[in-house]
């Protein structure tokens, strides 16, 4: 049997709710995955907030400007024009 756990990325951000699995040699203790936690997140928060676990505790903290929506083609696009040099290394065969 599975369990719902709550991953965060590497700064504590919520990433997600993924499952642990059930060990076969301890019955009810299961194996967490990398950066997961028990504790689910708040249900709600505001669009300019994020989840971020700080070791014992969720906590609503200012929404990263990473986490806004960006088309990632225009960002690339945006990227490789500031940066020809990439854009050439890029393009040559």
């Amino acid at each position: 049997m599975d369990k719902i756990v709550y991953q965060t990325d590497q700064a504590g951000f919520y990433q997600g709710q993924t499952s642990a699995d059930e060990s076969p040699l301890e019955p009810g203790v299961y194996h967490l995955p990398a950066r997961c936690v028990e504790t689910p997140p708040p249900a709600t928060w505001e669009d300019s907030q994020w989840p971020r676990w700080d070791g014992t505790a969720w906590r609503l903290v200012n929404r990263p400007q990473a986490f806004n929506a960006e088309d990632p083609i225009e960002k690339l696009k945006s990227f490789l024009a500031r940066n020809p040099d990439v854009a050439k290394f890029i393009y040559s065969g």
